[in-house]
């Protein structure tokens, strides 16, 4: 089935007024059929109910081959619970999405799962939210929340304009270049083989991390091509006071900042973004355009020669655009998503 964007008093096309096609039968049919899929509670006046309101706060957060859609329930502040005590659940729509095509009032969603009022709810935010597992990395979605009643009557689609591209991600352990050069330098674009010697000759290598002493830093390989900045700390604390890495807290690569030199110092708790223009065997035009990040999750130098950072990382495959995102912290396991603040 496939909904429209539509005006706030539309219902999703497709969907049948209950109420209008009660009008045509006899009592004792309406009665029947009120009473089907009402509780108790709202048998005598769940045909009546206009359509419910529209969902808000509609937003998304990229993964691996998946997309996580958060939104608020209707019942929360400020809504009034009175007014939608019968709504049922949610319907969640997407499409594919290409470049301007938002601007189009006509565009179709269709319908990819349904979250009922009391799944995949955080009660301390008032967020439901929804895993679309069919998302593939390289594509581009649109995604809408439809909220449903006890009469199975749709509101209009929610009004937030929501893409999302989920992207590749992992993490490695990368060496001193200097003391394990296979191991010390790395290429975002071959992902979970990126792990590259940087210093031989066509080196396919991005970055390479050396250490001075105890102190980490990185390097570009390619400091025409290949741009690095730091984002800052990003880390957050449980009640109980512990540090916790926060890889999610850049999302998107800026526009300046970049390092003049192509050497950062790596400090733990970090995040790094990354521009790549990638090689494409002609020297006079440029290749691609990538973005990256990196974190730096640990620095381990109990063990020298040996020293190494733990870094998770996150590779944009579509050409150009600087949507980076988070990880699955769980390795595989879909842990509740963090709530975004926005």
């Amino acid at each position: 089935m496939i909904a429209q964007a539509s005006s706030a008093n539309e219902t999703v096309p497709g969907r049948t007024d209950l109420l209008r096609q009660y009008l045509a039968v006899p009592a004792a049919i309406i009665l029947a059929l009120a009473l089907v899929g009402c509780s108790e509670e709202d048998c005598l006046n769940c045909v009546e109910l206009p359509a419910p309101v529209v969902p808000t706060g509609v937003h998304s957060i990229s993964g691996d081959n998946e997309v996580i859609v958060q939104w608020y329930d209707i019942s929360y502040s400020p809504y009034d619970g009175l007014y939608n005590e019968n709504v049922v659940g949610y319907r969640i729509y997407s499409r594919y999405f290409t470049e301007g095509d938002q601007y189009d009032p006509d565009r179709e969603f269709g319908p990819i799962g349904y979250v009922e009022w009391d799944e995949n709810f955080d009660g301390s935010s008032g967020l439901h939210w929804f895993y679309d597992y069919d998302a593939v990395n390289g594509e581009r979605y649109e995604y809408a929340v439809a909220s449903v009643n006890a009469a199975g009557r749709e509101s209009a689609l929610s009004y937030e304009f929501v893409i999302d591209a989920p992207l590749p991600m992992g993490d490695a352990e990368i060496f001193d270049a200097t003391v394990a050069p296979d191991l010390g330098g790395f290429d975002f674009s071959s992902m979970d083989n990126g792990r590259v010697n940087p210093d031989t000759q066509g080196s396919t290598a991005d970055i390479r991390v050396v250490f001075d002493g105890d102190v980490p830093y990185v390097e570009s390989v390619r400091p025409q091509e290949v741009r690095i900045l730091d984002a800052g700390v990003h880390t957050w604390v449980d009640d109980e006071g512990g540090i916790h890495f926060d890889f999610e807290g850049v999302s998107w690569a800026p526009w300046d900042g970049w390092s003049l030199t192509g050497r950062l110092e790596l400090v733990a708790g970090h995040i790094y973004v990354v521009e790549i223009i990638e090689p494409n065997g002609d020297p006079q035009t440029d290749g691609p355009l990538h973005y990256a990040k990196f974190g730096v999750e640990s620095v381990n130098v109990a063990n020298p020669p040996t020293r190494f950072i733990r870094m998770p990382w996150a590779f944009q495959t579509i050409v150009g655009l600087p949507e980076l995102s988070v990880p699955d912290p769980t390795g595989g396991v879909s842990p509740e998503p963090v709530v975004m603040e926005f």
